[in-house]
């Protein structure tokens, strides 16, 4: 037998102290490393006497710039309609079929042009193409109050699918500017200003068209436009990004190859299409279920104002608070259980006997539906690669654009073929669809989850 010298205790926990030391040097480093750009950042800050992040203050001016924009574009979209019949189409029957092309022109375009603009975001500068989506906006706006005839309605709402695309292009500078940690939080916050926008809207241009006719409501939303576009120009700081990044920025092409290459990126895109589908199924025959509910027709238009509206105060008040539990826990679990109880009320509001149970679960909805959207934005955000994290997220938007256009054929086929129950076998479709986005989340690569558990482990194995 071989001897073997013997070691002191001392030797023993000299050599425990050593790699105790030696792997918090290495996790020190870890976080200098990844803190980098974010010392930088706030080295910047304290330069120019600042006491928000940068991200931070993006944020809230684009949540700004946004919710006027939004408040503009709700206040003249459910007009269109009468509008249409100001410009000569007295016939019902036409001018429902102008109104579809006219509503539902800029989701087809923008469905195609999205993506190119996110990707040339990615290699040219995203506060470019930000200005660029508001200005778009803001002229094709302008251009729709002087029109003449429903033709020239149409061109300038398709211009406006081509050149515009605020929201996504917001939705895409907010991923890729902000610092991962904080993705889900900011995500939801965006989502927010959409939400009051479209509450304070269609109010707004209804007392805008009653005091100086709808054409002032274009001109308005117009300016508004402009103004959201100066406050970007003056506040919003891009940071730096180097010759090397920008070059490995992908085309449009190569994003879509990717996204659908990548199984994680591609169950996402899929969730957020059916998600999307089911939560504009029963938008365009939400008011005749409210008159077959027994709400008088001098009160339907108020009731269904209030019926849509409690739905985006919840959203403007828990979208932000998904969003924070996004960051801090993971983005699966919450949209598998918001997406359950949203399928879950959506399905009970077909066997509703009056309006009170119908409102009671539009705050249900409201409530956990603010969960949905920006978790699944949150969760592309986390899994698509850095350098082109705009343009996948430009999918995403097109992703909802697509949703948009294909349920609202469905749901007037399926209200109108049925008969008597087809408006409330509509919700029963609906529901099980946001049941499926609640089956399928579960399949979900949970980066949050995963980098929360591998710091645990470490943080454990430094201890023992």
């Amino acid at each position: 037998m071989l001897w073997e010298p013997r070691r002191s205790v001392r030797s023993r926990d000299s050599k425990k102290l050593f790699v105790k030391c030696a792997s918090k040097l290495q996790l020190i480093r870890r976080v200098r490393y990844t803190s980098k750009t974010h010392l930088l950042y706030m080295s910047q800050l304290q330069t120019r006497g600042e006491t928000l992040p940068l991200w931070r203050r993006n944020l809230y001016v684009l949540w700004l710039a946004q919710f006027l924009a939004m408040t503009g574009m709700s206040s003249c979209v459910p007009f269109l309609p009468k509008f249409i019949t100001e410009l000569g189409v007295q016939n019902q029957q036409e001018a429902q079929f102008w109104s579809g092309l006219v509503f539902s022109g800029p989701f087809l375009v923008s469905f195609l042009t999205t993506p190119i603009w996110s990707a040339l975001g990615d290699k040219y500068g995203r506060k470019m193409i930000v200005l660029r989506a508001v200005f778009g906006l803001a002229a094709s706006m302008i251009c729709m109050g002087f029109s003449h005839s429903v033709l020239e309605l149409l061109f300038w709402r398709i211009v406006q699918g081509a050149v515009s695309g605020f929201v996504a292009a917001n939705l895409s500078f907010v991923s890729a500017e902000t610092p991962k940690e904080h993705v889900g939080y900011a995500i939801g916050v965006l989502q927010s200003s959409q939400s009051a926008g479209n509450i304070l809207g269609p109010f707004m241009g209804g007392l805008i068209s009653w005091a100086w006719g709808m054409r002032s409501v274009f001109w308005i939303v117009g300016g508004l436009a402009i103004v959201s576009g100066i406050l970007i120009w003056t506040l919003l700081v891009e940071g730096n990004k180097s010759e090397t990044q920008r070059s490995k920025a992908s085309t449009a092409r190569e994003n879509v190859r990717m996204a659908f290459t990548s199984v994680d990126l591609r169950t996402v895109l899929i969730l957020i299409v059916i998600s999307q589908m089911s939560i504009v199924f029963t938008t365009p025959i939400f008011p005749f279920y409210l008159k077959d509910l027994g709400t008088p027709k001098e009160w339907l238009d108020i009731a269904t104002g209030t019926f849509v509206g409690i739905v985006g105060l919840c959203t403007l008040i828990f979208a932000p608070r998904w969003g924070k539990r996004n960051d801090a826990k993971g983005y699966r679990k919450t949209i598998v259980v918001t997406a359950f109880v949203v399928g879950i009320s959506t399905i009970l509001q077909a066997f509703v006997p009056n309006v009170y149970l119908l409102f009671a679960l539009r705050v249900v909805i409201g409530i956990f539906i603010a969960g949905i959207v920006p978790s699944l934005s949150t969760a592309l955000s986390k899994l698509s690669p850095e350098n082109i994290r705009g343009g996948i997220m430009g999918l995403a938007s097109s992703a909802m654009l697509f949703g948009n256009l294909l349920s609202p054929p469905f749901s007037g086929w399926i209200s109108s073929s049925i008969g008597e129950y087809g408006i409330r076998v509509c919700f029963a479709i609906a529901g099980v669809l946001m049941l499926l986005v609640s089956g399928g989340a579960t399949r979900l690569r949970d980066i949050v989850k995963e980098e929360r558990d591998a710091h645990r482990i470490h943080t454990h194995e430094i201890h023992a």
